[in-house]
């Protein structure tokens, strides 16, 4: 897939991609099939990572896409639970 957003360059920015993103792609069918797991939304390609635990979505997310910047969201969850991430080296966590 195409580059959706590759100039993201501060949390706030990528953190609205995500969900503008999952919200778009993903969400309602998430919600029925998946509900309560992580999905890693990668905000350059627009693909979402899901598994049980946040660390396994990041963890696949970042096997598949190494240069990926990824918004993590609990499905089901409105705010409970939200981190975005990097994998360049000047920024490796961003917590919303």
């Amino acid at each position: 897939m195409a580059a959706m957003s590759p100039h993201l360059s501060n949390p706030k920015e990528i953190a609205e991609a995500g969900e503008q993103i999952f919200s778009e792609r993903y969400k309602d069918q998430f919600e029925r099939e998946h509900p309560e797991e992580f999905a890693a939304i990668d905000v350059t390609t627009g693909d979402a990572y899901l598994a049980e635990t946040p660390e396994d979505a990041l963890e696949k997310a970042e096997a598949c896409s190494p240069y990926g910047i990824f918004h993590l969201i609990q499905v089901g969850h409105s705010t409970a639970f939200r981190v975005s991430q990097t994998s360049h080296d000047d920024v490796d966590w961003i917590f919303q």
